[in-house]
């Protein structure tokens, strides 16, 4: 199983990854990283960057994830 993670943070990368190898190390994590949304969705609020978001999600899945996790809450709601 591929499960792609959407972070606004590289700082969770590591986490994710731990969490992977402490309980399901055969789990195939795909990470993506984009702090702009985070910088825009504090500057103008979530739905600003929701197109970009659907677009990503559309994206993980096309490239081969089973399920596509949003790691960050602050854009979770348009995911």
């Amino acid at each position: 199983m591929i499960l792609s993670l959407l972070h606004t943070s590289p700082a969770h990368i590591p986490v994710f990854d731990a969490l992977r190898e402490a309980g399901h190390p055969e789990l195939a994590l795909r990470h993506v990283v984009r702090e702009d949304l985070l910088v825009r969705a504090g500057q103008a609020g979530p739905d600003s960057v929701a197109d970009d978001v659907r677009a990503l999600l559309v994206a993980a899945v096309r490239d081969g994830a089973d399920a596509v996790l949003c790691t960050c809450s602050s854009i979770g709601a348009v995911a």
